[in-house]
């Protein structure tokens, strides 16, 4: 349980981090003049399965796309007309874990910079803080939990804000 839960805490935390500084970018309108402000960023995933989680900016941007993860200290964030890169650093963080329930709850703060962005992002900078929720339900063998199967299911949340500019 414990690789699971360390990994799907990285696996977040570059959500995060990557989804914030993406988001902002592909917000502005090609063509558009240098914006700024503080942009609120959300991600979100319900699944147990690699893939983008879904992600929507708000404030000086509004957007929509997908959030990957690379390695543990960046994620890319893609909308329409670019993607912004980001890298993340952990401040402070928990988890608890019940096994009576093979639950694991982790929790994570920290910062993350844009580090850069392409096409219609390109020359965008920010940097900002983050929160994440991550909810891990484990796979059972034997009766007791397992982290060498596949968790049963998963929800995170992952919050970012900064200003950025472009």
């Amino acid at each position: 349980m414990r690789k699971t839960v360390t990994f799907a805490l990285a696996a977040a935390a570059a959500a995060i981090t990557v989804t914030a500084g993406v988001t902002a970018a592909s917000a502005a309108p090609e063509g558009s003049h240098a914006a700024s402000g503080t942009e609120y960023i959300q991600v979100m995933s319900a699944s147990v399965a690699p893939g983008p989680a879904s992600v929507i900016a708000r404030g000086a941007f509004t957007a929509a796309g997908k959030a990957r993860l690379g390695d543990a200290r960046t994620a890319t964030i893609t909308f329409p007309g670019g993607t912004i890169v980001l890298s993340h650093r952990p401040v402070t963080g928990s988890s608890r874990f019940y096994p009576g329930a093979c639950l694991s709850l982790i929790s994570q703060s920290g910062s993350y910079r844009i580090v850069r962005g392409t096409g219609r992002y390109a020359g965008i900078s920010g940097h900002g803080t983050y929160q994440l929720s991550l909810e891990i339900v484990a796979a059972r063998a034997n009766g007791r939990c397992s982290s060498a199967k596949p968790p049963l299911g998963q929800q995170e949340l992952l919050r970012l804000s900064g200003p950025v500019r472009r």
